[in-house]
């Protein structure tokens, strides 16, 4: 077993409940699920399609607007950016708009045009997503790969705070939910891909391409 971060061989088997089973990394701090215990494709889908991510949903603005207003507030001139998993109602890219700035909307189910992979942006969101990562180091590899340089990465997704606290922690129950980060991993990534890290609250973190 290798962490699916760091590649680091030395994950510890340090928690398990009745259906998942838990890993965690000392070198960079990753938890995360059992490959044995991911979802299968179509599971995990069908759980997102259970979501309610309206638009038009004041509460979820609301919440969005955590990863929103750092980004805006970051951003000196009109940009376009991209909104890596989107996912089927895309409304981080209404609140852009408002201020100024286009965001073009990628997710491997619901907005799945690879041609937006293949160029760069001045700035990308990744909101809620990254928990999900079943190969964290490639996703993350191919995430940092769309922000041009210089560039900002926004990052949402709740940091955990140790692997004492981890088996009551509520964030986990999520079944999709696959991958955990703490402010040493994303400490880690930064120094990593040579980015510097801006936490920004307990879920919303920035990295800068400088």
């Amino acid at each position: 077993m290798k962490c699916p971060l760091c590649c680091a061989a030395s994950p510890s088997d340090f928690y398990r409940n009745k259906c998942s089973q838990y890993w965690h990394c000392p070198s960079c701090d990753l938890i995360f699920l059992d490959p044995n215990d991911l979802l299968s494709a179509d599971a995990e889908k069908a759980h997102y399609d259970c979501h309610n991510n309206d638009p038009q949903d004041q509460a979820y603005l609301g919440f969005l607007r955590q990863v929103s207003e750092p980004v805006v507030a970051a951003l000196t001139h009109q940009a376009i950016g991209l909104d890596f998993g989107c996912g089927p109602g895309p409304a981080l890219a209404l609140l852009l708009e408002q201020a100024g700035h286009q965001l073009l909307n990628y997710d491997p189910i619901y907005y799945p045009d690879e041609q937006l992979l293949t160029q760069t942006y001045r700035f990308v969101t990744c909101s809620e997503v990254a928990e999900h990562f079943n190969f964290p180091e490639h996703a993350w590899q191919r995430l940092i790969s769309l922000v041009q340089q210089p560039g900002l990465l926004a990052v949402m997704t709740k940091r955990h705070s140790g692997t004492k606290v981890f088996p009551q922690w509520y964030y986990k129950n999520d079944p999709t939910h696959v991958a955990f980060y703490s402010d040493k991993t994303f400490a880690w990534l930064a120094e990593h891909y040579q980015m510097k890290l801006e936490i920004v609250s307990p879920s919303v973190a920035l990295f800068h391409r400088v």
